[in-house]
């Protein structure tokens, strides 16, 4: 017969666990500890090559900006009534793809790094920016389409609005995740969250865009979402595997 290291008690033959503390044997914790090491490198991995998508895809927005000045059209636009304003576009392709995209790596090599770090709200922050510059950017479509009483355009300038408000929430609460700490349960709501988003960016990419398919405009999709929550939870379960 085992004994519990944690406990002292009897362990029956063939248990992993501790029946009356339910502390996890020494090879147990031992296999959670290596799994949590291959799942963190795997997803860090796949997150910084999405990391670097957006980097490569920042500067082709910026050429593209260069090249064609005020007659530049935002990528996945529904509504485009009035004349675009450059100002605003310049604004919006530099946060939304230079700084966040950098926001992002950034955000990759200090979980990384570090166990836990402030530092790290910088990605959220911008994350929020590029929202609103993305609602500023269609403003004087929006405010044309209801002054002209255009009702079957309603829905979509509600759902861009529904959509930044709910990415702003999301970012929020990874903001206060990431200021005064969080569980593996809470950051899986996390994971939810971002899934449901990309998702239902991917079915609308589908279902209500023209055009040649879903690579041109994947960064569209959103998918750091998914990518920045599933690299907290994964880093939070690495961390837990230390301490067991």
């Amino acid at each position: 017969m085992r004994n519990c290291d944690r406990c002292g008690s009897r362990l029956p033959e063939n248990s992993q666990r501790c029946p009356l503390c339910d502390s996890m044997t020494e090879n147990e914790r031992e296999v959670y500890r290596t799994s949590s090491k291959i799942i963190f490198a795997s997803v860090f991995a796949i997150t910084v090559l999405h990391a670097l998508f957006y980097i490569f895809n920042c500067s082709y927005e910026i050429m593209r900006i260069l090249t064609v000045g005020e007659s530049y059209r935002p990528p996945s636009v529904f509504i485009e009534f009035t004349h675009n304003k450059l100002f605003l576009n310049v604004t919006t392709v530099i946060i939304m793809y230079g700084l966040l995209p950098a926001a992002f790596m950034s955000y990759n090599l200090i979980i990384l790094a570090r166990d836990r770090s402030k530092f790290l709200i910088f990605f959220p922050i911008c994350g929020i920016a590029a929202e609103a510059a993305q609602l500023a950017q269609q403003c004087s479509s929006y405010d044309l389409a209801i002054q002209e009483k255009m009702s079957y355009l309603y829905a979509i300038i509600a759902m861009d609005v529904l959509s930044a408000l709910l990415i702003t929430g999301f970012f929020a609460v990874m903001i206060r995740f990431i200021l005064r700490g969080y569980s593996i349960s809470q950051s899986r709501w996390l994971i939810v969250a971002g899934f449901v988003f990309v998702f239902a960016r991917v079915l609308i990419k589908f279902t209500l865009y023209d055009d040649n398919g879903i690579a041109p405009n994947f960064s569209e999709l959103k998918g750091y979402l998914l990518f920045s929550a599933t690299l907290l939870n994964v880093k939070k379960r690495l961390i837990t595997s230390k301490t067991l």
